[in-house]
């Protein structure tokens, strides 16, 4: 069956707890955008929500690949449901795999361009026709490079490596702009966390256990978010 990489074997399902959690902080997180851009209307709430959403979807695909990967009941009961799309014998499998995956990495860079975008200094952005349509271009080339991805898995993770290199950045001149704002200083470290990640996620090729320290980084990311999220909505 088709694998972007190979994971240490004694890791396996520990990496669905660790998306899980991250899976369940981005629906915490999209969920009290929205409720907070219901009250003030304000676009760049709706287009985090949005980018969170598309966080969910792309941890969710993962963690249900990495099921019928790593269980073989969990394997058993998806042929026999999706029988007609993967075809007798499962002649269709990795076709299956591969959209599963491409799906799994446009969410998460079309999710890291948006909050890219929202985490520049506020100036009518995400308003005006220009700029949406920049947007636009930005997706294409998103879509070319998760295509690419299924190929070369480490394009993938260089993309958003780049990609939340720009967010911390941005979010490191929010945090020097806005008086050294503690909450701005825990989300540009929360992003920074998730950057170490996908560092060592490139490199897997090398060593697979850098896969289980990514992963530890990752999830580090995504609860210093929680706890963010948390003391802003007290």
């Amino acid at each position: 069956m088709f694998r972007l990489f190979y994971t240490p074997t004694w890791f396996n399902g520990w990496d669905i707890v660790f998306d899980a959690v991250g899976l369940l902080v981005a629906l915490l997180i999209a969920g009290y955008s929205w409720r907070v851009y219901r009250l003030h209307k304000e676009n760049k709430l709706a287009y985090f929500s949005l980018a969170f959403v598309s966080i969910a979807v792309s941890f969710a695909v993962k963690v249900f690949t990495s099921a019928i990967l790593y269980f073989k009941p969990v394997r058993d009961v998806t042929a026999t449901v999706l029988n007609p799309v993967i075809g007798p014998s499962l002649q269709f499998a990795d076709l299956f795999y591969r959209s599963a995956f491409f799906i799994q990495m446009l969410a998460m860079l079309c999710a890291l361009l948006l909050i890219f975008f929202i985490s520049q200094k506020s100036r009518s952005r995400l308003k005006r026709y220009y700029e949406v349509s920049q947007i636009g271009l930005f997706v294409y080339l998103v879509l070319l490079i998760s295509i690419v991805s299924n190929f070369q898995y480490f394009v993938f993770y260089l993309t958003s490596t780049v990609l939340l290199g720009l967010i911390v950045l941005n979010y490191y001149k929010n945090y020097l702009n806005a008086d050294k704002n503690k909450n701005t200083q825990k989300v540009m470290l929360a992003f920074f966390l998730m950057l170490l990640g996908n560092i060592f996620f490139v490199f897997v090729f090398l060593y697979n256990g850098f896969y289980v320290i990514g992963e530890i980084f990752v999830l580090l990311g995504f609860l210093l978010l929680l706890r963010t999220y948390g003391r802003i909505k007290r």
